[in-house]
């Protein structure tokens, strides 16, 4: 049997150690230039997410090679020098000029946003700006507690609103709905 030197025991004992108590890097939001640390998502909300992403997907098939769509961690660094750096939770992105190895540089086209309580200021308020300032033309938020849909349509000035029993369509991606009723009693 070789002898296996002291560091070499050392070094795999600190490695050992280190993936037994890791802690994922938390994601984090630039917004001129001050840090947002953005809270784990809970089941409810992943669930959310993944039934948006799958009717964004029954349009892509119908559509193919119309757009991309993606979701957290997925990063948007937006105009303005760098200094705006935002994470949605899903994107659809028609340019694919725009897209890199790590995000997005400069505005999809739709950016949607599941809101969870903790988010509420930030997702109706800061980032509803920055979104619209930065040439997105359609900002989705979906609103589980109060069972509401809203869409913003920038280019038009536009707001419109569908209950947990309706449904909203895509100016940006015609024949793209969200069926809100599919997310009724996603609790």
């Amino acid at each position: 049997m070789k002898d296996v030197p002291e560091e070499s025991n050392a070094r795999e004992c600190n490695t050992r150690e280190r993936s037994a108590n890791a802690v994922e890097e938390p994601l984090a939001e630039r917004i001129d230039g001050r840090i947002y640390i953005m809270r784990k998502p809970k089941r409810w909300h992943q669930r959310i997410v993944r039934i948006l992403k799958e009717m964004i997907e029954e349009y892509r098939r119908k559509n193919p090679g119309l757009c991309e769509v993606r979701t957290a961690p997925f990063g948007l660094t937006l105009a303005g020098g760098g200094t705006t750096y935002l994470i949605p939770d899903l994107c659809v992105i028609l340019d694919r000029g725009k897209l890199t190895e790590h995000g997005c540089n400069g505005a999809p086209e739709i950016v949607i946003e599941v809101v969870a309580p903790e988010s509420q200021y930030m997702d109706y308020r800061i980032k509803l700006t920055r979104y619209r300032n930065a040439g997105v033309k359609e900002y989705w938020i979906v609103d589980r507690d109060w069972d509401h849909g809203y869409v913003y349509y920038f280019d038009d000035g536009d707001m419109d609103l569908a209950s947990f029993s309706g449904a909203l369509g895509s100016r940006v991606c015609r024949g793209l709905v969200f069926d809100f009723s599919r997310l009724k009693h996603q609790r």
